[in-house]
């Protein structure tokens, strides 16, 4: 079976998992007085270890649904592409994602300085605070979006891609999206036939309501009406 990157992932959260609750005893097991920092870094240390058996019960689930895709499980689909393929779909996903991020970021830019500007002529002598603050969250921001279009691109052009389709979620070049469990959600399925690539639309849950994800998946050369099907299978009754 392929190698499931997700499965490394899980162990190394179980293994942070098991260190932090080591550490909730350690002020015992070492003799550290409680008054002197021994309450705060057992206390510290139990919210740490409660994070992150979160995440790995997660990554444990992540990667149980990879091995099932990767065992063939229900899958509608499993695509390869010839190193042109995927060197245009990398290029095109790489313009499309910077265009993207980029307007979101123009967004956020300006609603924040309407806002900062707002609070500084409304309080002048606090008003500076929250406008440098929306700075940083700008730069943040910023930050963020630059970062993770450009280790997208990375990953495209250090893998040659290969997509496994099922009905739960999509793996494309070593990248996992599911939309069963955990709250998320597969909102829309489409297939652009000039571009030729799937779209999938699926949300997924936050502090904050839902965060919207599209992935475009490349429909190989002669894989034009296994696309169609895929897209008819996901078009039936219940399925989005």
């Amino acid at each position: 079976m392929p190698y499931n990157p997700q499965r490394r992932t899980a162990i190394i959260c179980w293994v942070i998992t098991a260190l932090f609750i080591f550490a909730i005893f350690a002020p015992s097991i070492f003799g550290m007085d409680g008054m002197n920092g021994g309450f705060a870094v057992s206390f510290l240390s139990l919210v740490a270890a409660i994070t992150s058996l979160v995440v790995a019960i997660m990554y444990q689930g992540r990667a149980g649904a990879l091995d099932r895709i990767l065992k063939g499980e229900n899958l509608l689909a499993h695509w390869k592409y010839s190193l042109a393929e995927w060197q245009s779909y990398a290029e095109k996903e790489y313009a499309t994602e910077k265009r993207e991020k980029r307007n979101l970021f123009y967004l956020v830019a300006v609603i924040s300085l309407v806002v900062g500007v707002g609070f500084t002529i409304a309080q002048p002598d606090s008003g500076w605070v929250v406008l440098w603050v929306l700075g940083g969250l700008v730069v943040l921001i910023a930050f963020v979006a630059f970062s993770t279009t450009r280790y997208n691109y990375w990953m495209n052009k250090k893998y040659r891609g290969e997509a496994y389709i099922t009905p739960d979620g999509v793996y494309l070049n070593r990248m996992l999206h599911l939309w069963r469990g955990w709250g998320a959600s597969l909102e829309d399925v489409s297939y652009n036939e000039s571009e030729k690539f799937l779209a999938f639309q699926y949300s997924t849950p936050n502090r904050n309501g839902r965060s919207d994800y599209t992935l475009r998946v490349p429909v190989p050369a002669g894989k034009e009406e296994e696309a169609r099907q895929v897209l008819a299978s996901f078009q039936k009754e219940g399925n989005i």
